[in-house]
């Protein structure tokens, strides 16, 4: 006797119609900046992608509910709330789920993580993953036959075929819009590029985050003349928001006033701030930097005896071999002073608290490494949280804000004015920490020392409907690409140069950091190339 219930495929058919007119929003706005729906073509290509999204949920589903009705529906209540989650995400702040955004949700922290948690997103869930969910466990299902099922992807794949007849020119349009197609079709977007993440651990691209890469050759330390190379890595600072590159606002008033230089915008590498970090650390640059992991810059400095040091307000970049890493929290629980005490930010939403600690704590307790570079080569990176979002106001002290209004709240929350206030104000922070940093190093005045600094990333700020970053580096928008490079010398370096002034030479900030650092060094030989050394004359 049949339990009383609806057939399995009812049951699918208002699943799939479900997902279908809730969770495309993000594919049917690409599709009409492309197509034109008015035309034979576009209208072909809009129901193609839905015949094939629904073969493609027919052959994900269906087997898995005649193994088991129970396992069915766990899987159905899964994707319902992975779709909610992804399509908020990507209408909200213009995303598109890829390969990158994969391997940072693998290697981000809580912290990070928190900072997405907002009441619109977890409304959106409630409506379109929740409450569906509850409907989806309660509905009885009767079993089914399976062949009584098989005739669907056959049908839908006669479809398909129907389609590409009438229609020749439509396989030469996916094979042209595959991948960005392939970035927004739920939930195939992220199933797959799960799966491609899995490969490439698999093949040992992401080694270099598990200390895993292979050593570079030896170069020569050419003197045993003492000073301080510092690299600041900062977070999704553009070269669009700096005065340095013709933006309208005083942002870079403190480091101009210190003698910082500043080079040519660059593209950064990626716009992740994982894969962005490996690419500036590396000595490859970033033509073929992804071929093969090798020895990150702070970990081959520590191999060849130079002092090195980490300080990191961050968490996604390469696992280093190196004598001294310290994140801030572990700085302020070892620091005392009241200049770590002012920094020390407990921020709490209801149950949750999260310490957070402004970038200037990553300049505590510098006495050790200034008194070490008197009497041996050091290097130190140091790296920034800078205008990470999406709470750009959670960047800076609540007494720091030059740009008013600001907005407290996530990005999609805020006003464009406000949200623009609020970053501007981060970057002027960041601004003011590096002056701060440029300060330090001008107290010892017999100190040979320099300062790089580049951003993982730019950041979009609501420009066509795109915020933060993330996006797919052939589709991303310029303002996640183009980063700022500058340069602070000490008088002693310069003089060490045998020059007035040393002479700069344009190089790609992510080509230009390793091989500048070893040229500040005096370090020659082995990965060392002259033509990324923006220390030596053209």
């Amino acid at each position: 006797m049949i339990k009383k219930g609806v057939s399995l495929n009812i049951f699918l058919a208002v699943y799939i119609l479900f997902s279908l007119a809730f969770h495309q929003g993000p594919l049917i706005k690409w599709l009409g900046a492309i197509v034109n729906f008015s035309s034979f073509s576009g209208v072909s290509a809009f129901l193609f992608i839905e015949v094939l999204s629904i073969l493609l949920w027919v052959i994900l589903l269906t087997p898995i509910f005649l193994i088991s009705i129970r396992l069915g529906k766990f899987l159905a209540v899964v994707l319902l709330f992975v779709n909610a989650t992804a399509t908020f995400w990507m209408n909200s702040l213009g995303i598109v789920i890829n390969q990158e955004l994969i391997a940072s949700l693998f290697f981000t922290d809580y912290s990070e993580a928190s900072g997405f948690l907002n009441q619109q997103y977890l409304i959106h869930l409630l409506i379109f993953g929740l409450t569906p969910s509850v409907f989806l466990v309660l509905v009885p299902i009767k079993p089914m036959k399976r062949l009584k099922i098989s005739g669907y992807p056959i049908g839908a794949g006669l479809i398909l075929a129907a389609f590409i007849s009438i229609n020749p020119n439509l396989t030469d349009w996916i094979d042209k819009n595959g991948a960005y197609l392939g970035s927004r079709l739920l939930p195939w977007s992220y199933i797959g590029k799960t799966f491609g993440y899995a490969q490439d651990m698999r093949q040992g691209y992401y080694s270099r985050y598990y200390g895993e890469f292979a050593l570079l050759p030896d170069g020569s330390i050419e003197d045993n003349k003492p000073g301080l190379v510092v690299l600041v890595i900062g977070e999704s600072s553009r070269a669009a928001s700096y005065s340095y590159y013709g933006y309208e606002r005083p942002i870079n008033q403190a480091t101009q006033a210190v003698g910082f230089i500043a080079l040519p915008k660059s593209k950064s590498c990626a716009t992740s701030t994982m894969i962005t970090t490996g690419c500036i650390l590396s000595a490859k640059g970033r033509a073929d930097w992804k071929e093969a992991a090798t020895e990150p810059l702070p970990s081959y400095l520590h191999r060849l005896g130079v002092k090195t040091f980490v300080r990191t307000n961050n968490t996604e970049m390469p696992r280093l071999n190196v004598g001294d890493y310290k994140t801030t929290t572990q700085l302020a629980s070892s620091c005392k002073t009241e200049f770590c005490l002012a920094y020390n930010v407990l921020k709490c939403e209801k149950a949750l608290c999260v310490e957070r600690y402004f970038d200037n704590m990553l300049l505590a307790d510098m006495e050790p490494i200034l008194e070490s570079a008197k009497s041996e080569k050091v290097f130190l990176l140091l790296h920034f949280r800078g205008s990470h979002g999406p709470n750009y106001s959670d960047r800076s002290p609540k007494d720091f804000a030059p740009f008013t209004p600001s907005c407290d709240a996530h990005v999609t929350q805020c006003h464009a004015d406000a949200l623009v206030n609020s970053y501007d104000n981060s970057t002027m922070f960041t601004d003011r920490t590096l002056a701060g940093l440029a300060q330090i190093l001008s107290r010892e005045e017999e100190l040979s020392s320099v300062v790089l600094y580049l951003s993982d990333h730019g950041q979009s700020l609501g420009e066509n409907g795109s915020y933060m970053h993330g996006a797919p580096l052939k589709e991303a928008p310029v303002e996640q690409l183009e980063i700022p490079f500058l340069v602070w010398m000490s008088d002693t370096f310069k003089e060490s140069r045998n020059t007035s002034d040393v002479a700069i030479q344009t190089v790609p900030a992510q080509d230009a950091t390793f091989h500048s650092v070893l040229g500040a060094l005096n370090i020659l030989g082995g990965p060392y190339l002259a033509e990324r050394d923006i220390f030596t004359s053209n």
